[in-house]
């Protein structure tokens, strides 16, 4: 079990860095939100409308203090996704404790629409499920998301996560209006993962 703070600096792939966020990253994040953010606003209640600078920077220095204090539950770590010189900004993630007694974790994302379609998401969690598993020893890896958002939840089907389930008149849309359905995708262990070189530090 995982009570301290994740230690983690970066995960890096064949094709990406995935690391905390910075302060630093205000820039390159709000200029992808303003890109993607005909596609946030249809799925992420935080995108109902566009954030400033100024906001987005004091998300990124919210979000530094957290990697330097210990995980809670249903708290999350927010991870930037990057090109491996740390100057393409591909998306975002994070690591959420669900329960750190078992432990489990939830995982989401968001991708800069300059760079859809290219795999980098879902190399992106392929390599954040290893790490889970491997290094923070979890015991389950949940993704969940709205039944109609097919983009997010190919996602896991590429990964193997298994459907769980879906829960019906569980959730609002991203308007918070209309109340709609959630599909649940889990994995408990790392064996079904695509396999990915990665390392970590």
């Amino acid at each position: 079990m995982y009570y301290g703070p994740i230690s983690l600096k970066v995960i890096r792939t064949k094709n990406l860095l995935i690391r905390p966020v910075r302060v630093q990253d205000a820039v390159l994040m709000h200029d992808a939100m303003k890109v993607s953010f005909k596609s946030l606003k249809q799925w992420m209640p935080w995108a109902q409308s566009l954030a400033s600078l100024r906001d987005t920077e004091a998300y990124l220095f919210h979000g530094e203090k957290l990697w330097q204090s210990s995980a809670h539950d249903n708290v999350e770590q927010p991870l930037q996704i990057m090109d491996p010189t740390d100057k393409i900004y591909y998306g975002a993630t994070g690591i959420k404790p669900a329960n750190l007694l078992i432990p489990s974790f939830e995982i989401g994302y968001w991708v800069n629409q300059n760079y859809a379609n290219k795999g980098f998401i879902t190399e992106a969690m392929n390599a954040l499920s290893h790490y889970l598993f491997d290094v923070l020893k979890a015991k389950r890896i949940e993704i969940n998301c709205e039944e109609k958002n097919i983009k997010s939840a190919k996602v896991a089907i590429r990964l193997n996560y298994e459907l769980e389930g879906k829960l019906k008149n569980n959730r609002f849309d991203a308007t918070g209006k209309i109340i709609t359905n959630s599909l649940i995708f889990a994995l408990t262990d790392k064996k079904p993962l695509p396999f990915i070189e990665y390392t970590w530090e």
